[in-house]
């Protein structure tokens, strides 16, 4: 069952002061389908458009065409408040998105003070519930942020997300800011809390390894565009595209012969999503790209038991 589909989705940024009407194609035509109980690993360099899908899929900038599905609802067709009760968001830091005044019961059960008309004793059971599931002593729920460790506020962060029972959390590099240690604490938390309460992700990270231990499916962005996408077990142990060979090797985390012995990038800088190359965008920088790679885009298309936008047979 699909909790969460995406269609052709595309999210432009209009150039300001620019009178030819140029845009920034941050997300350009992504489509993907996210089941329940599953975890997708979205991964790329940044300004790739990962952060940008994010915010488009939980509401915080539009869409400039294509759809997005909750369920089988139309994010068209519903509510902000309708929106926030089926997908919840985990940040990247928890000191910045946790805030400072508030005591950890109060951080937790926001979202249901705000969705729904709760009494204030009714949301200290609920924080303590939630505290408990997460890993916390319900006896910090007087407690204020700065007064938790960084594990224990991302704990909290992670509690405050669960609160309206929601079907799909994005986490936006959820562990970046972490020790090594600490990370795989909470990674651990997720895949508990998603086998308990039968969660989706969609977990977004520059860093390869965690999303190979957590993540379902793959998928691997470049300048807004999907270049592969499917198992996690083939996108890691087979790699097709030239760009995910390229950052499975820069992450030095194959054991394959083919990935460390495949040639460098052309050039280490990424082009410009204001003014990405012709045909394909990763051609200026592909070690195998041919002649057609240059004035041509490839198409999305099955290959080898995922989706792949590359000439290369």
């Amino acid at each position: 069952m699909s909790v969460l589909t995406v269609e052709h989705l595309k999210t432009y940024y209009p150039v300001i002061g620019n009178r030819d009407g140029d845009v920034v194609k941050a997300v350009n035509n992504l489509s993907f389908d996210l089941k329940e109980n599953q975890t997708l690993g979205i991964v790329g360099e940044s300004g790739c458009g990962k952060s940008t899908l994010a915010k488009t899929l939980m509401g915080l900038e539009s869409k400039t065409d294509g759809k997005i599905f909750f369920g089988e609802k139309d994010s068209d067709n519903i509510s902000a408040k309708e929106r926030y009760q089926y997908i919840q968001m985990v940040f990247q830091d928890p000191l910045d998105s946790l805030n400072p005044r508030k005591k950890a019961w109060e951080i937790i059960t926001d979202p249901l003070m705000i969705n729904k008309k709760v009494s204030k004793n009714e949301c200290i059971k609920k924080a303590a519930e939630l505290m408990e599931l997460v890993g916390l002593r319900s006896e910090g729920l007087h407690k204020y942020p700065h007064m938790f460790s960084g594990g224990q506020r991302q704990r909290l962060g992670i509690a405050r997300a669960l609160v309206l029972n929601p079907k799909v959390l994005i986490l936006d590099e959820p562990v970046s800011a972490l020790d090594v240690s600490i990370q795989a604490q909470i990674l651990n938390l997720l895949k508990d809390l998603q086998r308990k309460m039968k969660l989706s992700y969609i977990f977004i990270s520059h860093d390869l390894s965690v999303v190979n231990y957590i993540a379902d499916e793959t998928l691997v962005m470049y300048l807004g565009r999907v270049c592969e996408y499917g198992p996690s077990e083939l996108i890691f142990g087979k790699p097709f595209h030239p760009y995910t060979k390229t950052l499975l090797k820069s992450a030095h985390i194959s054991n394959s012969e083919e990935i460390k012995n495949f040639p460098k990038l052309l050039d280490t800088e990424l082009p410009s999503p204001l003014n990405p190359p012709s045909g394909c965008f990763f051609h200026t920088r592909c070690p195998v790209a041919k002649e057609e790679c240059s004035n041509f885009a490839p198409m999305l298309e099955e290959k080898k038991e995922r989706q792949v936008s590359c000439f290369l047979e």
